[in-house]
């Protein structure tokens, strides 16, 4: 599948109007010749861009260092697209005050020069620094008849991987690592997502993934991205590459659960960790079911839930008392790889983007980890890779 031609023309359209603009602007204002030399250099650089990605499939088997090769033209784009979207549109307000038969007001035109500015660093750095300074976040949940010997208890979360991000280069997973054994912890979860579109891509990253350790042990689910749904279209060749990735995982230290459950024993007290197979919302498809991996969900075991996408506790957990699931823990959204100032895009599309939440009662919390790697564009502006460490507590 290639881009769509009708996006394609509709976005030479306006990078054209706003090329025109920002021109205009520089020959008017400006009178450095070098400026507009520079400035038809980077039009140039931009359409030449959008004619290669234009060129290159998204989908489908293609081999995975084309693959890298977009994701990096994708964020080349982006970066000399952005800034140039950001002048015009705070340099339009400059001429307001002309409707009023006032000159263009130069302070707002400054402004718009150092905003631009300002998006061409943040996109760097989010390229290049951001993107592999992993934040660690300690959160302390408290849980309503918590058994006694698991207060205290301390798990680490981390989700979305995505290994396709790092091509084979394992040096930033073995210092993931590294930092989630220093934290030893009771228990370590990964909560989905592991490969970008297909099963190989975790073949680099089995033996640093294989050195993870939990004093209880290592459990992982499945995400969106783990059925090759993104690479092939034959059913057959998805179910296959599934099962591909489930051998693999069975290589490294963790203990993959589909639509199960396990037992967390400490002297006569225990909980339970569930695990169920990606839950989406459309177009996401559905591959777990909740029932299936552990039928009794009202009884009154202390139950943790694994499930990869935040909506499945939005629309089938909170809220619903026949179903007694303490916490859940998911990812999936990534703050949409952005975030500032605690805002972030993915607030616009998910309920529960980041951090924790509870229903109307308590009964039900969610905790959405940020992830580790990156989809589309390789860079993260303030949503630093995530390693989660929860402490569980009796509620008093």
């Amino acid at each position: 599948m290639r881009i769509n031609l009708v996006a394609i023309i509709i976005l030479l359209v306006i990078n054209i109007l706003v090329d025109i603009y920002i021109a205009r602007a520089i020959r008017c204002r400006i009178s450095q010749r070098w400026m507009i030399k520079l400035f038809y250099g980077i039009c140039g650089i931009s359409y030449g861009l959008i004619i290669l990605l234009a060129a290159m499939p998204l989908s489908g088997p293609l081999p995975d260092p084309q693959f890298h090769l977009f994701m990096w033209l994708l964020l080349a784009f982006v970066a000399l697209l952005v800034p140039r979207y950001v002048f015009v549109i705070i340099d339009l307000l400059a001429h307001i005050p002309l409707l009023f038969k006032r000159k263009r007001s130069r302070l707002v035109s400054a402004t718009a020069c150092i905003a631009a500015g300002i998006a061409i660093i943040m996109i760097l750095w989010g390229t290049f620094v951001t993107r592999k300074s992993l934040q660690i976040k300690d959160v302390t949940v408290e849980i309503t008849n918590l058994p006694k010997a698991f207060d205290g208890y301390r798990i680490v979360q981390f989700s979305d991987l995505h290994t396709g991000s790092f091509g084979t280069d394992d040096t930033f997973i073995r210092k993931l690592v590294a930092e989630i054994n220093k934290i030893d912890a009771n228990l370590v979860v990964f909560t989905g997502d592991i490969v970008n579109r297909h099963a190989n891509e975790i073949r680099p990253f089995i033996n640093a993934l294989s050195e993870i350790k939990g004093r209880d042990g290592q459990l992982a689910v499945l995400g969106n991205h783990d059925y090759a749904d993104y690479y092939y279209t034959d059913s057959n060749l998805r179910e296959n590459d599934r099962a591909r990735l489930i051998n693999f995982y069975s290589l490294t230290s963790f203990d993959l659960i589909l639509d199960d459950y396990r037992t967390i024993y400490r002297g006569n007290d225990s909980i339970v960790v569930i695990g169920v197979e990606n839950i989406g919302r459309p177009p996401f498809a559905v591959y777990g079911n909740l029932d299936i991996a552990y039928p009794n969900l009202d009884d009154n075991v202390t139950k943790i839930l694994l499930s990869h996408d935040p909506h499945h506790w939005h629309n089938d957990i909170a809220n619903h008392h026949n179903k007694n699931i303490a916490l859940t823990l998911s990812g999936h959204t990534h703050a949409l790889q952005t975030c500032l100032f605690g805002w972030s895009p993915a607030s616009l599309i998910h309920s529960e983007w980041s951090g924790l939440y509870a229903d109307a009662n308590k009964q039900h919390q969610l905790y959405v980890n940020i992830g580790i790697g990156t989809v589309g564009t390789p860079m993260r502006i303030g949503a630093s890779p995530e390693i989660t460490v929860i402490t569980l507590r009796q509620k008093r």
